[in-house]
């Protein structure tokens, strides 16, 4: 038994131990474990809304996924002429009081947006560039919004809710990977996100709801912003479909698409791939400017995307002219399609002939057009109702029910105009809709009667339609528009008015009563006065009988002091002819409203516009620059080497205008008439050459800036090029008024401990330059500044026209950097190295780290070692109470430099200077008088070279820090990462 007892007492020792350690553990722990416990069951509740966040990956690969599908956009009527959206896309404006602005920041303020807009005006590409402008930001680093597109035609003849849109657009995104690619996982995703207000919502196209659909669409979109109000709402929509408020006050921000003015459109051209060449695009400028009725077309980005196409693919090729007329210009696009493998020689690809085939498509357009009064989509064309279709037509094309397949197929992998919108090829849609209203129209050219039934069914669907209709038939018309314009509504009369635009045919009496009609109501303050407007600028546009003797009443309207003028002016001014703009000249002097409508003809008021600026009228130099385009901005630049007060406005005008390449590249072909003194080397940097006539303007610019009153600063002016605003802004603070460093001591001192706050102060102002604009903190830290620097009204205004990033990093600059340190001292010469190659220094710094540790800190160790020993009495030097008093003072020096980090008073610098001068040469003499006694004196050399070598490694260091990191680089370079910049509607 004794034996069993000890064999089991370590056994029982060691339990002992166990025992004593467990109840040890849940003394000291207990409440730990029994926190943990506790909590498991709530981690294991949030488990799943955790996972359901956007996190950083899941935003990094939607952006991924946003950009290929919307990088690309297809042209509405061709696939192999799909445009890159970041090459092409032009900023869209909208129109206030007269004055052109970007809709962007106006969208941006309002969490709930309608964008209404004609057919083809860019809304629905204006939607796909803010998402891809998203995306690069998301690429980045994490947004604060995620935004969704959603197409709202997928609401026909559907039970699905737009929840179900939204989840349904994210999982075809797959936003969610692998395992969290779940439908109840993206849609506790999409639910969280729009309760904590983290998605931007894009609806586009509530036009192409049908009727069935349209209240239960409406009362969602009602639903949705009442009920997530944190999350912005955007819906697009035609203008002539949007009446009243059916979507509630919650969308009472409406904004309409302004079309394109003669600076949009060379813009596009100037982006286009096939008019590289300046002088072909400049040509087809003329040629749209000396047509007004072409150039009406133009303003719509849709038909100015198929002017350019068919200008280069087509016309160019075959020696035709341009077309003056939408129908003419859809009929141009299809018979390419169709008949293109044949002109490009491609034999036994298609075997149909073109009538077929338009035949059936004209058929089919007709059929879907017919669905709106029911459920179905008049989009969306299924594969069944096509080969049905198909079937119909066949008989009268004498053709076999054999060919219903591969005639099919033929129209639609060749001329890719119905194109399929789903994997197994069931559903097809018409490239555009404006094409279905087109094929429609042509189908309905003998049969005016079915046309007006189907109107009457439903207007707001075939309004395009008739005005096709008008515009291609050769029938008369008179009829059609007679029974239209019978109807009390106004907007059925304003129809007929824009049918007689559109006329190929119509009786003479019937439009002139019509027109005396609408000429009555200008002035009277008629709700549709915009629309009324516009219309009698497509009529007045004609220059056959009709048009000449609307532009004459219109003239005399405007010529008159009545209550029509107005409107007379803005009718004359929209119809593009030269006749309205010498009608226009005379009234731009007079008032605010002939100002308005002359500069809205764009380059046909330049003539007027240059001779009123040469006679020193500050209003003319201001309209040339709304004016924009590259032949405005060369009026701008003669203007400059005058003596006048208007040399100074119009210097302004051009460096806001020099931001767009179109403008830039046609002041380098201009020969600048130089009689007065320039900054050219503000413009060095960019210069393509010594003789780079923007050396001599963008120098002339940047002068007169420079020199600028506070008062010479345009009030609309919000920013202008960087290339000459970083120039300006920079040295007006850092070389024009050196700065106080007292004052910068102050701003530290306000906000925080003087040694430790430089650092946070200048971390303060990186995180403000990774922001679009300053939060509170920013805008506290930014008044501050310029209160303790005294900054001027004009240097105020000079670093306001720089984007917030780059003010920040001046700021920060201003506030943490002395000027008289080598790093605040800057010069006009570090301006002209923005562009050089940056080189890396950091084998330079590591050189010169190595060379100054083994220096330095050799020598420091060694006198430190000599003066223990002299202490000791092992190997004495010099005086005995000296070594004592420079082992004291390096312990004080040692001890200071601790305190430094956590004192907050300036006496400690002092102490650490005092010490480090007094103790590090006497520790240096008894280095080298010890170096002397117990090393060779080719040691002492090889030293000397390791510390000149090290500084020249510094030297050389410092030189390539300059280039790559002064200030004027740092300022240029700042980039926005946040995903809200000029061009996207998506809100921070």
């Amino acid at each position: 038994m004794s034996k069993a007892l000890e064999h089991l007492l370590p056994y029982g020792v060691v339990g002992a131990v166990v025992v004593i350690l467990a109840w040890i553990a849940q003394q000291f722990f207990g409440e730990y474990f029994k926190k943990s416990g506790a909590s498991a069951f709530d981690r294991s509740q949030r488990l799943f809304s955790r996972r359901a966040k956007f996190h950083r990956r899941l935003v990094r690969h939607y952006a991924a996924a946003v950009v290929r599908n919307f990088g690309q956009h297809a042209m509405g009527f061709v696939t192999d002429g799909v445009i890159d959206i970041n090459e092409v896309y032009v900023p869209l404006q909208y129109e206030r009081d007269g004055e052109r602005q970007d809709v962007y920041d106006n969208i941006r303020e309002f969490p709930c947006s309608v964008v209404l807009g004609p057919a083809g005006a860019g809304k629905s590409l204006l939607l796909k560039n803010s998402m891809l402008m998203w995306a690069r930001r998301a690429q980045a680093g994490r947004p604060e919004r995620v935004p969704v597109l959603i197409e709202l035609h997928r609401c026909n003849g559907s039970t699905d809710t737009l929840i179900d849109l939204i989840v349904s657009e994210l999982a075809r995104s797959r936003v969610a990977m692998n395992r969290t690619n779940r439908l109840d996982l993206i849609r506790e995703l999409v639910c969280q996100g729009m309760r904590n207000g983290a998605l931007s919502l894009l609806f586009d196209g509530l036009d192409e709801v049908g009727r069935s659909d349209q209240q239960r669409v409406f009362k969602e979109l009602r639903d949705l912003a009442q009920e997530y109000g944190e999350c912005q709402l955007i819906v697009t929509c035609r203008d002539v479909v949007y009446q009243g408020q059916p979507l509630g006050p919650r969308f009472s921000h409406v904004v309409r698409v302004a079309e394109f003015d003669d600076a949009g459109v060379t813009r596009l051209l100037s982006n286009w791939r096939g008019l590289s060449d300046t002088a072909a695009r400049a040509q087809l400028f003329a040629s749209l400017r000396n047509n007004p009725a072409l150039m009406r077309l133009a303003r719509s980005p849709l038909l100015l995307t198929m002017i350019a196409y068919l200008h280069t693919e087509v016309l160019v090729k075959t020696g035709r002219a341009l077309p003056t007329s939408r129908p003419v210009f859809y009929q141009e696009a299809i018979s390419h399609l169709l008949s293109r493998d044949a002109h490009l020689g491609r034999g036994g690809i298609t075997v149909y002939e073109v009538g077929d085939k338009l035949a059936i498509l004209q058929g089919i357009a007709l059929t879907s057009m017919e669905s709106t009064s029911t459920a179905v989509d008049r989009l969306t064309i299924s594969r069944t109702s096509l080969e049905t279709t198909t079937k119909n037509l066949l008989p009268d094309l004498n053709l076999d029910l054999k060919h219903v397949k591969p005639l099919l197929d033929e129209i639609i992998d060749r001329s890719q105009l119905l194109v399929t919108v789903d994997n197994s090829r069931t559903q097809y849609v018409f490239r555009h809709l404006t094409l279905q209203e087109y094929l429609t129209a042509i189908e309905l050219s003998d049969n005016p009667d079915e046309l007006l039934q189907h109107y009457h069914a439903d207007p707001l669907a075939w309004r395009e339609t008739v005005k096709l209709w008008c515009g291609a038939t050769t029938r008369d018309c008179t009829k059609v528009i007679a029974e239209i314009f019978s109807s009390p509504e106004q907007h059925h009369k304003i129809l007929a008015l824009e049918c007689l635009a559109e006329a190929k045919r119509v009786d003479t009496g019937f439009a002139s009563s019509v027109i005396s009609y609408f000429l009555a109501r200008l002035g009277s303050g008629d709700p549709d006065r915009i629309a009324v407007i516009t219309a009698f600028g497509a009529v007045a546009a004609d220059s056959r009988p009709r048009g000449q003797e609307v532009l004459r009443q219109l003239a005399e309207l405007a010529q008159s002091n009545g209550p029509a003028k107005v409107d007379a002016m803005h009718a004359l001014s929209a119809s593009g002819r030269s006749e309205a703009a010498q009608v226009l000249a005379p009234r731009a002097e007079a008032d605010e409203e002939g100002r308005a409508a002359l500069r809205g003809m764009g380059e046909l008021a330049l003539p007027v516009l240059v001779a009123r600026a040469n006679e020193g009228y500050l209003w003319a130099v201001d309209d040339l620059a709304v004016v924009g385009t590259p032949a405005a901005a060369v009026a701008l630049a003669d203007l400059l080497w005058t003596d006048q007060p208007n040399a100074t406005r119009a210097a302004w005008r051009l460096a806001d205008l020099i931001r767009h390449p179109n403008v830039e590249a046609e002041l380098r072909r201009t020969s600048p008439q130089q009689v007065g003194a320039t900054a050219s080397w503000m413009w060095q940097p960019f210069a393509t050459g010594n003789n780079d006539p923007l050396l001599c303007i963008a120098g002339r610019v940047g002068l007169l800036l420079q020199y600028s009153a506070p008062d010479d600063v345009p009030s609309d002016i919000v920013t202008i090029d960087p290339r000459l605003a970083v120039p300006l802004a920079v040295t007006s603070v850092y070389l024009v008024d050196p700065l106080d460093a007292a004052a910068m001591d102050r701003i530290r001192g306000s906000l925080l401990w003087p040694r430790v706050g430089r650092q946070l102060l200048r971390r303060a102002f990186t995180e403000q330059a990774t922001r679009n604009g300053p939060d509170q903190e920013g805008e506290e830290l930014r008044q501050l500044i310029i209160a303790e620097c005294k900054l001027s009204a004009l240097q105020q205004r000079l670093v306001g026209l720089l984007s917030w990033p780059r003010q920040a990093i001046l700021y920060g600059t201003l506030a943490t950097e002395h000027r008289s340190s080598a790093s605040g001292r800057i010069h006009y010469t570090d301006w002209l190295t923005v562009r050089a190659p940056q080189r890396s220094t950091k084998w330079l710094l590591w050189v010169f780290a190595s060379a100054v540790v083994a220096a330095a800190g050799g020598i420091w160790i060694t006198g430190i070692t000599r003066a223990v020993m002299s202490v000791a009495g092992a190997w004495p030097l010099g005086w005995h109470w000296l070594s004592i008093a420079v082992l004291i003072g390096t312990g004080i020096l040692i001890l200071s430099v601790v305190l430094a980090f956590f004192d907050d008073k300036n006496i400690t610098d002092v102490v650490i200077a005092l010490l480090f001068f007094v103790t590090y040469p006497i520790l240096g003499w008894m280095a080298m008088v010890t170096f002397g006694a117990a090393l060779p004196l080719y040691v002492g050399l090889w030293m000397l070279c390791l510390a000149a070598g090290g500084m020249m490694c510094w030297a050389m260091a410092r030189r390539r820090d300059r280039v790559n990191h002064n200030l004027f680089r740092r300022t240029l370079d700042a980039k926005v990462v946040r995903h809200g910049d000029r061009t996207s509607v998506i809100a921070p």
